[in-house]
């Protein structure tokens, strides 16, 4: 059944693209909105209708007790919740999380016949707001295949450092919305299958590449050995707390203090403020990563005073430059443990970079500055690449009848290609599909 299709799964975002067996390469679909990349969130009105993507986010700031953010995190069982995970992961979202019962909490006012507003509460669990993401991702599918009678299969992504619970879990979901999952393939692996690299190799040369991943909230990187069209992921390094967040966070100080010293007003006193100024230096980050300049206008943001700046690509450099410092440091540190746990890795032969974070051009010239003798691979947008590498698996499956298990072994036999994770000597805790 054709097309097939990729479908990127994050915290922050979403995408999917789609392939033909004659197509060269996959393509990103965009969404009603002309994006081609979905914003991960959802808002409840209160009733019975739940907002998906672009909608609820620009809402989220004005009802944040009604809207779920940064949910893919917790798509893990009960018994890997654990407590310094949620610690961290409840600061992200904008709603109430019950952890007993693993539920995001929604509370909207209802207003009914001029009566004073009711407050109504909903509960949502992680895997439910994964469902209804998915159904958005579907429709969007649905604009290029037809067949009503079939579902369209799909090849998934997963953060390498996701338990194997999850995987299911993640399956599950996408099956639920409408979609046959043929394989889950781990973020990293998806990234390096967009790139192709290492297929035209016809000797016994190795090549090892390094995959810089920095998404909404964490950072980690992969390090694969590719031979003879076999990719071995050697070494993986992380999760780490950096990540596009950590650079909002940065711009949302900058406005702040800003505010406060020409208005005399702290927007920290406001939840409301915080989550217009957040929204707004999101906005300003994405921009600036590819015009040199923007303005910074947030209307009514304190007792009704407005905000306005110009901001420069310059300026926001300048703040974001200790998380920059930060990132390469821990990027340098496993490096060198990497070649030093490696004796046969004299050097790197690519980077491919991989998360909406890693597109801002000082991130970039700071990797590049750092390895200018490594290819960096980054043709490919960074949010979109892990989708592309999906759908490109896409073409190598032959059997699509059932569901890739993540301890199941899976040989994709176009061109002989197959795809290895692990080393010889751990195949206890090497994960193969």
């Amino acid at each position: 059944m054709w097309p097939r299709f990729g479908v990127k799964v994050g915290n922050s975002t979403l995408c999917i693209a789609h392939v033909k067996p004659t197509d060269t390469k996959p393509e990103v679909i965009a969404n009603k909105q002309g994006d081609r990349v979905s914003q991960a969130c959802l808002l409840w009105d209160g009733e019975d209708e739940i907002e998906c993507g672009l909608t609820a986010k620009q809402k989220m700031s004005s009802k944040p007790k009604q809207a779920v953010a940064n949910s893919f995190q917790f798509l893990r069982p009960v018994e890997d919740l654990k407590e310094e995970l949620l610690a961290k992961a409840i600061k992200t979202i904008p709603c109430e999380y019950d952890s007993e019962k693993n539920m995001f909490i929604l509370k909207a006012v209802q207003h009914k016949n001029d009566e004073e507003g009711k407050e109504v509460e909903k509960e949502i669990s992680p895997f439910e707001v994964q469902v209804k993401l998915f159904q958005s991702e579907l429709e969007l599918a649905r604009q290029y295949f037809s067949d009503a009678t079939q579902k369209p299969i799909v090849v998934l992504s997963i953060p390498s450092y996701f338990p194997s619970k999850s995987w299911e879990i993640l399956a599950q979901a996408a099956e639920k919305a409408g979609f046959h999952v043929a394989q889950i393939v781990d973020e990293t692996t998806a990234a390096v299958l967009a790139y192709g690299i290492g297929e035209d190799i016809t000797n016994d040369d190795t090549k090892y590449v390094l995959t810089v991943k920095c998404g909404g909230l964490l950072s980690h990187f992969a390090l694969y050995e590719v031979r003879h069209g076999l990719y071995t992921k050697i070494e993986c390094f992380g999760p780490f707390p950096i990540g596009g967040h950590q650079f909002t966070e940065e711009l949302v100080k900058f406005i702040c203090e800003e505010f406060q010293r020409k208005y005399k007003l702290d927007p920290h006193e406001s939840r409301r403020s915080l989550a217009k100024i957040r929204t707004a230096a999101a906005n300003c980050k994405h921009i600036l990563s590819t015009l040199p300049s923007t303005q910074l206008y947030i209307d009514s943001l304190m007792d009704g005073v407005d905000f306005n700046n110009q901001m420069s690509r310059a300026r926001f450099e300048s703040l974001i430059q200790p998380v920059i410092n930060s990132f390469m440091q821990i990027l340098n540190d496993c490096v060198d443990k990497a070649l030093k746990n490696h004796a046969e890795l004299k050097k790197l032969d690519n980077i491919v970079l991989l998360g909406a974070t890693t597109q801002i051009p000082k991130l970039q010239s700071a990797i590049s500055n750092k390895y200018p003798d490594v290819e960096i691979n980054c043709s490919i947008s960074a949010d979109e690449v892990v989708a592309v590498g999906c759908a490109r698996q896409t073409l190598y499956l032959v059997d699509c009848e059932k569901i890739l298990e993540p301890s199941e072994e899976c040989e994709c036999v176009a061109e002989e290609v197959a795809i290895w994770h692990g080393s010889e000597d751990d195949d206890e805790n090497a994960q193969k599909f």
